[in-house]
């Protein structure tokens, strides 16, 4: 007999309610908003309050995006113990399930990402992704952990595993309500420090599981759900450019580029400096940009289709765009040997350095120019006219497009 998958609408309705998430999930955002509003008129805010919850905020958002997510779910880097412990410490206090547990269905995730086997499958819907996926009890046992045989070898995530509930209440909920008690201020740092800011930290993490799979862009894979977005980058960590990151999950980075803001990144690049990570791994730029070329080739080709193309304007502008594609690929290409070699001789103190830097700026030339023509090439697609009532494509008014001194 066939086994019906863990996440299937039929496997769904047998499976049993966890009430006791259902009531965490419930309860803890009316008593976060209630109980932090009825304080701030009674007794007012102090820096206390803001101070642990800036602080625990950083703390735990910081453990599961940097630690759960991309450190123990895959590992894009190495780091010391005494890093690890902190991710495993503040990431429970974060209370969204053990490392062992997070990176299991973070894997899942992965592997079978919008399918029935996607623990939060978007394509249940917003609020099923969002939240609803945790209602259900998880009845698979030890079979869950058949995709993390490294973490079930790591001590310190067993420990953390084994003590993940007193974990959270000793440092989600003791230790901000501890240190407000230093302050004469137990119940501010323990609304403010504890609850109000694991509100927060758990739908910041939701919001990957969903918003990040509904709205924003498709820039690397077009294949998928998963989307990059800037706004959701921001309130994230970092964790917004989901395409990236389900394109070249392998990447310690999720905003690749230096303006994206992506907090996660910038905090392992300083632990770097303090020499508690290491071994970064890094996608080829190389690949990265054929991954973009790529989607927006078959852009094209979908604009094509929809504009109900004769079989001459295809050719045309598949040749068009193969021809540019390679261009830019080559281009880029050459300017990170020109770079590469340039570094080279400027390190080892060779003759040639001052051709290679000219030769850096020469390459970097060309790349723009290759990038300013492929722009314009995906311009003059978008201005190709939708075909009218009656199906007709104006070839002539198309092929006017190519004639410009762009192409």
């Amino acid at each position: 007999m066939k086994e019906e998958n863990a996440a299937s609408p039929a496997a769904l309705r047998q499976r049993p309610l966890d009430w006791i998430n259902i009531a965490f999930l419930t309860l803890t955002p009316l008593l976060a908003v209630g109980g932090t509003v009825w304080y701030a008129l009674h007794y007012g805010v102090s820096m206390v309050e803001l101070g642990l919850f800036l602080a625990m905020y950083l703390c735990t958002g910081l453990a599961v995006t940097g630690g759960y997510h991309r450190y123990y779910s895959h590992r894009t880097y190495d780091c010391s113990r005494a890093l690890q412990l902190f991710y495993l410490v503040f990431g429970a206090a974060a209370a969204e399930n053990s490392a062992l547990k997070w990176a299991s269905d973070h894997r899942d995730h992965h592997r079978f990402v919008d399918t029935d086997r996607d623990p939060y499958n978007i394509l249940r819907g917003g609020l099923y992704a969002h939240v609803g996926w945790i209602f259900y009890k998880d009845e698979r046992g030890k079979a869950r952990y058949g995709n993390v045989p490294d973490l079930l070898k790591d001590p310190l995530v067993v420990w953390q595993d084994r003590h993940y509930l007193a974990l959270l209440v000793l440092f989600g909920f003791a230790l901000p309500a501890g240190v407000g008690a230093l302050a004469g201020r137990p119940l501010g740092g323990l609304l403010w420090g504890g609850l109000l800011r694991c509100v927060l930290v758990q739908h910041m993490t939701f919001c990957i599981n969903s918003l990040a799979h509904l709205y924003g862009r498709r820039t690397y894979s077009d294949t998928g759900t998963a989307r990059d977005s800037w706004w959701l980058g921001l309130l994230t960590f970092g964790e917004g450019y989901h395409n990236f990151h389900h394109k070249f999950q392998a990447d310690y980075r999720n905003g690749v580029r230096w303006y994206q803001f992506d907090l996660s990144k910038w905090w392992l690049q300083g632990m770097r400096l303090f020499g508690q990570a290491w071994r970064f791994k890094r996608v080829p730029e190389a690949l990265i940009l054929k991954a973009r070329l790529e989607v927006q080739a078959r852009s094209v080709e979908r604009r094509l289709a929809q504009a109900n193309a004769p079989e001459r304007m295809w050719s045309l502008v598949l040749a068009r765009v193969g021809a540019g594609r390679q261009r830019l690929e080559a281009a880029y290409a050459e300017y990170q040997l020109a770079r590469l070699e340039h570094k080279r001789h400027k390190a080892l103190g060779l003759d040639g350095r001052r051709h290679w830097r000219l030769a850096v700026k020469a390459c970097r030339r060309d790349l723009i120019e290759a990038r300013r023509r492929w722009k314009a090439l995906l311009k003059a697609m978008n201005r190709i006219a939708y075909p009218s009532p009656q199906q007709a494509f104006s070839l002539m008014a198309a092929l006017d497009i190519f004639r410009g001194r762009h192409f």
